[in-house]
């Protein structure tokens, strides 16, 4: 059986002998991707050619593909969609790579610009979508046949109905109720169906633990549930978080991302966070890293951090091709300190868009997050950070609403900012100010959970 965290079955455990094994193949399956690219006239030859590239034998080399541009961001995206939407009477960009006919699965971002940007599936598209995503569910531990449930949002997000169908391809039975159905009628649901795994937003796992004895009259490991997967929003790879997993549940927790463009990855169930493991480098690039001042390429070595561009090497329809994700990644290489698997891992430090400059300090939210969930359980988990204006320059003091466990006194309040004020110093160079906000003060949601508020936002809501 291959080993998903080595698809490719590479024997060199030496990290750089490792890499120039990847590179290798990642150039022979992109000599074919680029002529493929090459063939849309609408949208990548243009971008090609504006970049130097007069024909696809230019690019020579995997050095000579990661120093071109990025092709695609969704600013792009989206202006692509609405300019096939007016030239050809759909929006599915004018990066749409294969016949109308052939886009026969559709998945989206959720939209909260107001405007959905779409992944398109061909047939051959999703099947390996669905191999590779096999890899992640047999990873995690899950087996065919077996009950799971899935709580992420059903609309067209890549973890609705992509990974139901997907799950059923790989011969599980998902129970898919959808975090729209909210969490009594999860709870209730999961009560009936015994599923031994639970997909989930950090969000809404947090909410399960914490109403479940009100709804159902027992606490969540009463559920049965011996696997947690979690993805959509940072979190699972926070200590606090998957200490808090382990002890409610009585389950292992994992930290994943994947369905886009044939990429998957997933932490291990290690009690410590090692960052998730990469499980499809034969199908795509996603971790190739530029400088996010500079863009240019990073060298992919154990440690390096950077902006993550994405390339589907074999994609069909609508490729990510040269793709700027916005993704802050760090990338390890080498053994894993928790399972002792081979590969590249990688941790989600951030988003380009939405870190913060504090007086020359450059903080990510996931990182303050890290340092309040240090105090549970004098917190309950939910914050958010507040600012006057849009980031990423932010005029200090930064200020924090921080939401009290349930059982802490008011009276504790002012040493607990104080704490966390002064931890955030030590750790982040930097002080905020910490506001401490009664138990429920802070709105819950089963979805993604933004950080950040912005006050004219805050106003109007």
């Amino acid at each position: 059986m291959t080993d998903p965290n080595n698809p490719l079955a590479i024997d060199s455990r030496d990290p750089a002998e490792y890499q120039a094994a990847l590179g290798r193949h990642r150039f022979e399956k992109l000599k074919q991707q680029i002529r493929h690219v090459w063939s849309n006239v609408d949208y990548f030859r243009p971008k090609l050619i504006a970049a130097g590239v007069s024909s696809p034998e230019d690019i020579r080399s995997l050095d000579d593909f990661r120093r071109l541009p990025a092709m695609l961001d969704k600013v792009s995206h989206r202006q692509s969609q609405e300019e096939s939407l007016a030239r050809y009477g759909h929006p599915f960009g004018l990066h749409l790579t294969v016949p109308l006919d052939q886009a026969v699965h559709l998945a989206a971002t959720s939209g909260t610009t107001g405007q959905p940007t779409f992944y398109v599936f061909s047939p051959r598209d999703l099947e390996i979508s669905h191999r590779v995503l096999g890899r992640l569910f047999a990873q995690a531990g899950i087996r065919p046949g077996d009950t799971t449930f899935h709580a992420f949002g059903l609309s067209l997000w890549l973890a609705g109905v992509t990974y139901v169908q997907a799950l059923e391809a790989y011969g599980a039975r998902p129970v898919a109720l959808g975090a729209e159905a909210g969490v009594p009628k999860i709870l209730r649901y999961i009560e009936f169906t015994r599923p031994t795994a639970l997909f989930a937003t950090p969000s809404m796992v947090n909410q399960l633990i914490e109403r479940a004895p009100k709804e159902i009259g027992k606490p969540v490991a009463a559920l049965g549930i011996k696997r947690v997967l979690c993805a959509g929003e940072p979190g699972a790879g926070l200590p606090a978080f998957r200490q808090r997993v382990r002890e409610e549940f009585g389950a292992e927790v994992f930290d994943f991302m994947g369905g886009a463009w044939h990429n998957a990855a997933l932490s291990c169930a290690s009690p410590d966070y090692h960052g998730m493991h990469y499980l499809s480098d034969d199908t795509c690039f996603r971790y190739d890293l530029i400088d996010p001042a500079t863009k240019q390429p990073i060298p992919l070595t154990d440690g390096a951090v950077g902006e993550a561009i994405h390339t589907g090497l074999d994609y069909q329809a609508a490729p990510a091709f040269r793709y700027a994700t916005g993704d802050i990644l760090k990338i390890h290489v080498g053994t894993c300190p928790g399972c002792g698997a081979f590969g590249t891992r990688m941790e989600v430090v951030g988003r380009v868009d939405d870190m913060l400059a504090i007086k020359g300090v450059k903080v990510y939210p996931a990182a303050i997050q890290n340092v309040v969930l240090q105090f549970q359980p004098r917190v309950s988990g939910e914050l958010r950070i507040r600012l006057d204006r849009p980031p990423p320059k932010v005029e200090p003091p930064l200020r924090l609403a921080i939401e009290a466990a349930p059982d802490l006194p008011e009276a504790a309040w002012a040493d607990l900012a104080g704490d966390i004020e002064h931890r955030v110093r030590e750790l982040l160079t930097f002080r905020p100010v910490v506001d401490i906000l009664p138990h429920g003060s802070l709105p819950r949601s089963g979805q993604k959970t933004k950080l950040i508020e912005i006050a004219s936002q805050a106003a109007a809501n």
